[in-house]
């Protein structure tokens, strides 16, 4: 017959093993979890709207223009962890040279859904005059700009995954003097 120590033992090594076999499983349905459902994703960065804020023009006795245009970039974070981005700078630049500069706040973007960054950049006749063919482009009636922007930031799942994400995003911008309107036309671009 069997002593009662040599039960014991048997059924805390059967228990160790159940324990053990769980234990297993229960880290590959972690690791299986990790690696579909909580993975990082990147943010979508759009930059959506431009529109023309405020438009002043003369042609005599000296030609000038003050032109100030709104941007809208919105983000979309498809993440179950915030996706937080650190303060920027939007560049407006006219035949390749900065014209202006505006300043965007950082902040956070809350998991599963969509944020929205404005920003105003407002630029001089005075400061376009010494670069390109302010003149010649006055006369048309048209100005033809550039905005860039970089965003810099982390995506944080819970804690346990974080992804520098950097996006890029870029307009033309064709400012027709005459119809008081900008057309834009937008890209964008994510490195993680």
């Amino acid at each position: 017959m069997k002593s009662g120590k040599q039960t014991s033992s048997k059924g805390l090594k059967i228990c160790s093993v159940i324990a053990g076999l769980l234990l297993i499983a229960l880290l590959v349905v972690l690791i299986v979890l990790c690696l579909t459902v909580l993975r990082p994703i990147e943010p979508e960065i759009v930059a959506q709207i431009v529109k023309l804020k405020e438009l002043q023009w003369q042609t005599s006795p000296s030609p000038n223009v003050s032109v100030s245009l709104g941007l809208i970039v919105t983000i979309y974070n498809p993440n179950h962890g915030s996706f937080r981005y650190e303060n920027s700078t939007t560049y407006l630049r006219y035949y390749g040279d900065v014209v202006a500069t505006a300043t965007i706040q950082g902040g956070e973007i809350p998991p599963l859904r969509t944020g929205n960054i404005t920003t105003i950049i407002g630029v001089d006749g005075e400061t376009l005059k010494a670069v390109g063919n302010f003149s010649s482009d006055l006369n048309t009636g048209s100005l033809y700009l550039a905005s860039s922007a970089t965003l810099v930031g982390k995506v944080n799942i819970f804690g346990l995954f974080r992804i520098r994400v950097t996006g890029f995003t870029g307009c033309e911008v064709g400012v027709f003097l005459k119809d008081r309107v900008a057309s834009p036309s937008c890209t964008y671009q994510m490195n993680f």
